[in-house]
């Protein structure tokens, strides 16, 4: 099994690579003449983040389109944008920190143990970040070098990110996930806690909290915040390709998605200052309520229509990212 999937992977993500290399192009090319000496890096860290995330959420999602859309959650989002306002270096840690995540996510393939002792190993592994970033951190206070100022740490305004990832301030690491995306999120939640997956949870609950903390060995507390990003990021793939597949059972979890993403469309509304009738996050999240519709009234009809679903809810996706990512880029540059 392992040898006959390998190779898939290998196509898959050399695919998303090129495809993520364009996004970045598309980005950062106007803004090339301000990406000067170590910003060169920028572009290529955005790259290096989606691809670690890609490959992450291949192990728990089938659909590319879904992976593809995590990973540029992870990699482009209104969070890994805030680095762009600080020392390029600070980027790398933050793109480096899904790769560290794969020995843990991967080593079921590599043993025969029994599930009992894999998930011990696994859980084990995930020290591995935890060490890689006190690991870096201590290596830059070492030469004197900080590329995040130390106390810095998340703060609750920066929540409201999730409401308007395109209307906050575009350096206070506010960890947004745009807007047909929170439709995965939401989705992927509800997966989450069915499957009782505890020791994510506790994952996401512990490092979350030190975010809000003070530093803990010179780590920027909010550096702590990319983990909880990144299963959010995985869990988003979870989520949209749970509702491509979405049954007439399913009916309940799409309106209550649905009703979701129009209270934050209203809200948002009311919170962000903008220059027209319907503010940007506003109309993004009416497309995401209209997808995720469409594929209730599919699926409440019984129809199958893959290939349709597919489009209605991951070409919206797409074009969400690519729009809420280039305002905040152009917002920075």
């Amino acid at each position: 099994m392992f040898k006959t999937k390998r190779p898939l992977l290998v196509v898959f993500f050399l695919a998303a690579l090129l495809l993520y290399t364009a996004f970045a192009v598309l980005l950062f090319y106007p803004h090339h003449q301000s990406l000067v000496s170590y910003k060169r890096l920028f572009p290529l860290e955005a790259i290096i983040a989606s691809a670690g995330v890609f490959i992450l959420c291949r192990r728990w999602v089938l659909s590319f389109f879904a992976s593809l859309i995590g990973g540029a959650v992870y990699g482009f989002g209104t969070y890994a944008t805030s680095f762009l306002c600080f020392h390029p270096l600070a980027g790398v840690v933050y793109a480096l920190i899904p790769w560290t995540f794969i020995p843990a996510v991967f080593f079921y393939r590599l043993t025969n143990l029994d599930k009992l002792n894999k998930k011990i190993i696994s859980a084990l592994l995930v020290f591995l970040s935890i060490i890689f970033i006190f690991a870096a951190f201590q290596f830059f206070v070492k030469n004197y070098f900080y590329p995040i100022p130390v106390q810095t740490n998340l703060q609750l305004r920066a929540l409201l990110g999730i409401i308007a990832p395109t209307g906050v301030k575009q350096d206070i690491f506010a960890p947004g996930f745009y807007h047909v995306c929170i439709a995965g999120l939401i989705m992927g939640l509800g997966v989450l806690i069915e499957t009782r997956r505890i020791g994510v949870i506790f994952l996401f609950l512990i490092t979350s909290l030190a975010a809000f903390y003070k530093p803990i060995l010179n780590v920027p507390p909010v550096i702590w915040e990319s983990i909880p990003v990144l299963i959010c990021s995985v869990i988003i793939a979870t989520g949209l390709e749970t509702i491509v597949l979405a049954g007439a059972g399913d009916g309940r979890w799409l309106l209550t998605t649905v009703a979701i993403l129009l209270t934050l469309s209203i809200i948002n509304i009311f919170i962000t200052d903008h220059h027209t009738i319907i503010p940007l996050s506003a109309g993004l999240f009416g497309m995401g309520i209209a997808s995720v519709l469409s594929i209730y009234f599919i699926a409440e009809s019984n129809r199958s229509w893959h290939l349709a679903r597919k489009f209605i809810l991951y070409a919206p996706a797409m074009i969400d990212v690519i729009v809420s990512t280039k305002q905040n880029i152009d917002m920075i540059f």
